[in-house]
């Protein structure tokens, strides 16, 4: 998977109703949200993730800072970092980078939402390639 197709395809879905994207080898999942459904409540990071949506809000992506493989949780049985539409803080760990026998946690450098996660788990990553998309807070 290449940047361009990922731009691509949030071009494509960035005006519809469409409220998560899951894209693995062998499928695409697409989750539509329902006209009428309730604003989501959040509780933790209330002052942080407004529900509110706004047009152009600025993006950070944040890149892997070395060459190793990409986890998004710290065992198989346990929830990832961080989701599509999940709130996130700055300093909050994202995901793991496996390089060398060391796992380096890769954190949050922007309070905001996460709107895309580029890479799938147990995928190799190189320096500087994107592993996340936050639209800032």
């Amino acid at each position: 998977m290449n940047l361009k197709t990922v731009k691509d395809l949030i071009d494509l879905v960035k005006d519809t109703d469409i409220v998560e994207l899951e894209w693995t080898p062998e499928r695409i999942h697409l989750k539509r949200g329902a006209p009428s459904a309730p604003a989501p409540v959040f509780i933790e990071r209330e002052a942080v993730c407004k529900p509110e949506i706004v047009k152009d809000k600025p993006t950070a992506t944040v890149t892997s800072p070395l060459v190793g493989t990409f986890y998004r949780s710290s065992s198989s049985d346990s929830e990832p970092f961080a989701k599509v539409g999940d709130c996130v803080t700055k300093g909050q760990v994202l995901c793991i980078i496996e390089a060398m026998k060391l796992m380096n946690e890769i954190e949050s450098h922007v309070d905001g939402t996460v709107t895309a996660v580029l890479k799938q788990d147990g995928e190799k990553v190189g320096y500087g390639d994107h592993l996340f998309i936050i639209e800032e807070a």
